[in-house]
């Protein structure tokens, strides 16, 4: 199965209009493009239902007959296919929503969210406007529960958001502890693991947005780091 996430750091021109930067550069998107960004943002939706999804916010929105006009679902995969060429939504195969946001995490430049009180407001705004409900909307203001090992993992992104550099660290450190060969390696899993759930519950909490996705990087990463350790 397919899913899908939203890319890049959103930010505003002098005009008020949604730019998304990403890569260096700030891309312009398009009324329904920054709607579908925008619901995609901390969020890992099916392939199969993100049509379904966008039509009944836009029904929300701006009323079922309204949203009749611009939910012409091959305009609507037109639009989703533009903001994956732009690189402003990553695609991945997963046999469930952890397994893809795993995976895509793994290969990723993450930063960490610092919203200002103007833009909590906007996030209320937007999740109102997006059909997420009151209560959920009110999350804008309140800020998430974290426990130790988060708020490490959280510093450790501050200061490198490079994702695949501290997984290969984590390879580097587990593989010099003084084990066979296939403990170490066990210890090395286990690491991985440790490291990924956090960052996944860190993602759930919108403590991060993913800035970049980085194709291989894990990887080769990870392979030279355990063949280091043998």
């Amino acid at each position: 199965m397919k899913w899908y996430t939203a890319i890049g750091i959103k930010t505003k021109d002098d005009e008020g209009r949604l730019l998304v930067k990403i890569g260096g550069q700030e891309k312009v998107l398009t009324e329904i493009e920054a709607m579908l960004w925008a619901a995609l943002t901390w969020s890992v939706c099916a392939e199969n239902r993100i049509y379904s999804q966008m039509y009944r916010v836009l029904c929300i929105t701006f009323g079922e007959e309204k949203a009749t006009e611009w939910a012409d679902e091959e305009d609507f995969l037109f639009c989703l296919r533009r903001l994956k060429k732009r690189g402003l939504v990553a695609e991945c195969d997963g046999t469930s929503k952890e397994e893809a946001l795993w995976f895509l995490l793994s290969k990723s430049v993450v930063s960490p969210a610092r919203d200002s009180l103007f833009e909590r407001l906007g996030a209320f705004a937007d999740d109102l406007a997006l059909g997420k409900g009151l209560k959920i909307a009110l999350r804008a203001f309140k800020s998430p529960v974290l426990t130790y090992e988060e708020r490490m993992v959280l510093q450790q992104i501050a200061g490198n958001g490079y994702v695949p550099y501290h997984l290969a660290e984590l390879t580097r450190q587990a593989g010099a502890v003084p084990l066979s060969v296939e403990e170490r390696k066990n210890v090395q899993n286990q690491a991985l693991q440790k490291f990924m759930q956090i960052l996944v519950s860190l993602f759930k909490k919108k403590q991060f947005v993913i800035s970049c996705i980085k194709e291989g990087g894990l990887l080769e990463e990870k392979e030279e780091m355990e063949n280091m350790a043998v």
